[in-house]
C-alpha cells in the first residue's frame, strides 16, 4: 500500500502529447492537509473580517441611537425646564393667595419635596458622551416625578385656599356690619348712662336708634333666628324682640319692636326685615334697642357698624 502511487494524466485539447504526474500517498496527504489549512485560514480571515464589519455596524447604529436619545433628552429637558418655570409661577401665586386668605405659606423645602417625594436637582449634563444615557434618562424620570408631586401639592393647596376663601366669605356675611335701621338718630350709646326710669347710672348694653314707629329693622348679617319674643310686660325688659345667631360666637338683638316679621329657626340674610320699630317693653318712645353679643357678652355695637 505504501508503494502504491496515484497517477494523474492531463493533456491539452490543442495537442496530442499526454502528460502524467505520479503522487505518493504521503504527498497526497500533505497536499490535503495543506489545502485544509489554507481553507481554515481563509475561513478564519473571512469570519474575522465579517465580525469586524458587524461590530463597526453595531457601533455606528448605537452611535446614531445614542445621538437620537441625546436629542430627545435635550428636548425633554427643555420642556421640563419650561414646566419648572411655570410651576414656580404657580407656587408664587399660591403664596400670595395664601397670604390673602390668611393661611400660612408653604415652606420652600416642602415645595421641593412635593407630596411624599424627594428634592431633585433640576439640572442634567446633556453633553454627548459626558454621562451614561440610561443614568440621564433615570434622572429625567425622577425630575418628572418630582414635578408631578409638586403640581399635586399645588392643587391641594389651591383647594385649601378656595375652602378658606369661602369660609372667610361666609364669616364676612355672618359678621354684623350695618346699621339695623336705615334712618335713625342715636339717642343712647353703649356704656354707663343715667337710666330714665330709676334716675341712676346703669350700664346700657346696646345702642338706641330713635326712628318713627313702623320703620323697617334689618338683620345686620346672615344668621339663624334663635328667639322671637312677642309677649311682654309693659315697661319691663326688651318688650317684643328678635335674637339672631350669626355663628362664630356672635349674636344680635333687636328690641322694643312693634311687630316681629320672622320665626324661630328661620334663616335670614343681611338686610332681611326682621321687624318694625316700636316702643314695647321698657321704652320712653319709638326706638330700636340694638345689641351685639360675643360669646354671650354685650360689646359696643359701633365696633360692628361699618356703613
Amino acid at each position: 500500500m505504501r508503494n502504491k502511487q496515484v497517477k494523474l494524466l492531463y493533456f491539452s485539447l490543442g495537442g496530442t502529447e499526454l502528460k502524467e504526474i505520479s503522487l505518493g500517498w504521503k504527498r497526497i496527504v500533505g497536499l490535503a492537509a495543506l489545502s485544509v489549512s489554507v481553507i481554515l485560514v481563509l475561513l478564519s480571515l473571512t469570519i474575522g473580517i465579517f465580525s469586524e464589519f458587524i461590530k463597526d455596524w453595531q457601533v455606528s447604529h448605537l452611535s446614531r441611537s445614542n445621538s437620537r436619545l441625546q436629542n430627545m433628552l435635550s428636548e425633554m429637558n427643555r420642556k421640563v425646564q419650561l414646566i419648572e418655570s411655570k410651576l414656580q409661577t404657580v407656587e408664587k401665586q399660591d403664596d400670595d393667595l395664601r397670604i390673602f386668605v390668611d393661611l400660612p405659606t408653604i415652606n420652600n423645602d416642602v415645595k421641593k419635596l412635593g407630596v411624599g417625594g424627594q428634592a431633585i436637582d433640576a439640572t442634567i449634563d446633556l453633553a454627548y458622551g459626558s454621562s451614561d444615557v440610561n443614568e440621564q434618562a433615570f434622572k429625567m424620570k425622577s425630575m418628572l416625578e418630582n414635578l408631578s408631586q409638586r403640581a399635586e401639592l399645588a392643587v391641594e393647596s389651591r383647594q385649601e385656599i378656595m375652602q378658606q376663601y369661602y369660609d372667610n366669605l361666609r364669616k364676612l356675611k355672618q359678621t354684623p356690619s350695618i346699621r339695623p335701621v336705615g334712618e335713625g338718630r342715636v339717642t343712647d350709646k353703649f356704656g354707663y348712662r343715667l337710666d330714665p326710669f330709676i334716675d341712676r347710672f346703669k350700664h346700657h348694653d346696646g345702642v338706641d336708634f330713635s326712628a318713627p314707629r313702623g320703620t323697617d329693622v334689618y338683620a345686620v348679617a346672615d344668621g339663624k333666628v334663635m328667639e322671637v319674643v312677642t309677649r311682654y310686660r309693659p315697661n319691663q325688659d326688651y318688650g317684643k324682640y328678635v335674637l339672631i345667631d350669626h355663628g362664630f360666637g356672635r349674636k344680635t338683638r333687636y328690641a322694643h319692636l312693634e311687630t316681629t316679621l320672622v320665626k324661630e329657626g328661620q334663616t335670614v340674610t343681611r338686610y332681611t326685615v326682621v321687624g318694625k320699630v316700636g316702643d314695647t317693653g321698657r321704652s320712653t318712645g319709638p326706638h330700636l334697642h340694638y345689641e351685639v353679643l360675643v360669646d354671650n357678652k354685650p360689646v359696643d355695637p359701633f365696633n360692628y357698624i361699618l356703613d
